[in-house]
């Protein structure tokens, strides 16, 4: 499909952010100019207080034209990636970040100087908004290098990220897949679909096609991964930190303890529990091999629906009313205002994601095929977006950033209460062992798939730390090692499942995969408090979405009534997954 060939109404409006291209040129040249009135304050703006409130205000104006222009052109890019003016676009504000990166170096380091000055300024209450994300930059003493060094550091930001994007530049095409002797359009959306398809002779070739095409540029995508992985570790070794990891989890203040609590509860203590399952698995569908892409295939004969958009939203909107007319507010906006484009087609960004920033909307891709998990998907990426505006909507722009570690919650609250609503809604036993199973699928994908994902691209941080190599056979050897022990001896791992780790992208993030699993465990704590009418928690998580990155992570969660830190909190998470394991196992 051409994107040619898809209706307005179906995709995003972004001429909310600029209508014409000059605009982006435009706000680009000012963005520019306030950069040079900015570094002409370097020698005053700690003075006294007022030159620092203006430096401040200057600095966060800058930032929001930064945010804007980044949007505008990174979405283009990702739906229209052979349009040369958005690439120029995306390349220009790229390339202005790197000149801020660097002009603007002196700017920590002045600041740790010259913390004892800062901290009487922050009494004043013209600083009130600023204080937590100044006390933050404070924090960073220990780690914070001689002025020389930091603006040696700031000059290696233009090639430091050059393996991501030729990972989000690089897309592929792939040979089409055959069903009842027609050729069939093969992307990662449609992927999901074939691996659902009951002849094994499709999966196999859908699986087969996909990847093999990883594994054709394979030296190319180790090359990029590894390079991330050298690059964090660079990183932290310069700033002073013990290992990639625990400069990763610096700034969302979490500790190292957290990491291994959720790798070890997922990866040792519960993980038979997940092999109890496939072996369940392999029984129903009667496979005497079960492959990995065999997994994807329905345990239930329910035929299940297709959904319309809007069908899809009419559900979703009956999902959320718990939450208030405010909350549904934000859900017809998303619709009535076009912050979504909808369908997949060639050349388009794989999977799905919520982007924006505090001017402009919180715009959603998605590649929608009207599936059940289109419909999931929807709901996941609205709760993203619904986060966004309200914390957009409650909090100034210095704290309505909300950090990643916290950023799965919304998202994942949304996506079981739509299971839940399902189930409640069903009207078969059928229909309701189908919908335990997407419960039970959604548990493995979030606390025990990405666990998985953790530990090996822990190990890859870790090699690159000790400055071994990283070959293509190295890393695809050990994601198959590492997939064989996460699915175990009831599934047979495929030729190609060490190629797949070139397809993720979240390894592209610096340890944000595990965020996956805190996002569902505190999901659902939050989800079972509420559908059992505790007003109170309630509450405490639509303040919790309003309240942005105006505190410690960990701070804003214990604020919500789920504490990260609560050994019981994980627990109550996999008895959750063994009890609806216990009662799909009784239907079927």
């Amino acid at each position: 499909m051409e994107r040619s060939s898809i209706q307005t109404k179906d995709t995003w409006d972004l001429s909310y952010i600029y209508q014409t291209n000059q605009e982006f040129y435009t706000d680009l040249q000012k963005a520019k100019d306030l950069l040079q009135v900015i570094y002409h304050q370097k020698d005053i703006f700690l003075n006294d207080v007022d030159s620092f409130l203006k430096f401040h205000e200057d600095y966060i104006k800058l930032s929001r034209y930064i945010q804007k222009l980044h949007c505008f052109a990174h979405l283009h890019c990702d739906v229209q990636p052979n349009e040369q003016d958005y690439q120029t676009m995306y390349a220009a504000i790229l390339s202005f970040y790197d000149q801020v990166s660097s002009t603007l170096d002196f700017y920590t380091v002045m600041m740790i100087d010259h913390s004892d000055i800062i901290t009487d300024y922050l009494k004043d209450e013209r600083l009130a908004d600023y204080r937590y994300s100044i006390q933050e930059i404070l924090r960073q003493k220990k780690h914070v290098l001689s002025q020389e060094m930091e603006t040696l550091v700031s000059k290696t930001s233009s090639i430091s990220d050059i393996s991501s994007q030729v990972f989000d530049a690089l897309r592929l095409d792939y040979e089409p897949v055959h069903v009842d002797g027609e050729e069939k359009f093969l992307n990662s959306a449609t992927l999901t679909e074939f691996l659902k398809n009951k002849n094994p002779e499709v999966r196999k070739e859908a699986y087969h096609h996909f990847f093999k095409e990883y594994k054709r540029f394979e030296n190319v995508f180790a090359t990029t991964l590894s390079g991330v992985m050298k690059k964090d570790a660079f990183y932290a070794d310069v700033k002073k930190f013990a290992n990639p990891l625990e400069a990763s989890l610096f700034d969302d203040n979490v500790p190292a303890s957290l990491f291994f609590k959720i790798l070890d509860k997922a990866n040792q203590q519960y993980r038979p529990l997940f092999h109890r399952y496939n072996a369940l698995k392999k029984k129903k569908l009667n496979l005497e091999t079960m492959y990995n892409y065999d997994l994807s295939v329905p345990l239930i004969e329910y035929e299940t629906k297709k959904y319309t958009i809007e069908e899809c939203f009419d559900i979703i909107l009956d999902v959320v009313k718990i939450f208030g007319d405010d909350y549904v507010k934000i859900i017809q906006k998303a619709r009535d205002e076009r912050w979504i484009d909808y369908y997949p087609h060639s050349g388009k960004r794989i999977g799905a994601y919520s982007s924006g920033c505090y001017d402009t909307k919180p715009y959603i891709l998605m590649n929608f095929i009207g599936d059940y998990n289109s419909l999931s998907t929807m709901i996941h990426e609205l709760g993203h977006s619904a986060h966004t505006y309200l914390s957009c909507h409650n909090q100034s722009p210095v704290n309505c950033d909300y950090r990643i570690f916290v950023a799965e919650v919304a998202s994942t609250v949304n996506e079981t209460l739509l299971i839940h609503y399902m189930l409640e809604h069903a009207t078969s036993q059928e229909e309701k062992a189908y919908f335990l199973y997407e419960l039970l699928e959604n548990c493995v994908g979030l606390i025990f798939r990405q666990p998985m994902y953790a530990d090996f691209e822990h190990i890859l941080h870790t090699w690159a730390q000790e400055g071994k190599p990283m070959s293509a056979q190295m890393i695809t050897d050990l994601y198959y090692q590492k997939n064989a022990e996460y699915f175990g001896k009831d599934v047979t791992m495929d030729e190609y499942v060490g190629y797949s780790c070139f397809y993720i992208p979240h390894f592209y993030y610096n340890y944000y995969v595990y965020k996956y699993t805190l996002g569902m465990t505190v999901a659902l704590a939050i989800v079972s408090r509420i559908l059992n009418g505790d007003e109170k928690q309630k509450e405490a998580y639509l303040n919790f979405l309003k309240a942005g990155g105006s505190k410690d992570p960990v701070d804003l969660l214990k604020d919500a009534l789920v504490d990260p830190i609560d050994d019981q909190l994980y627990d109550d998470a996999f008895h959750y997954f063994e009890n609806i394991l216990n009662e799909f196992e009784e239907i079927i």
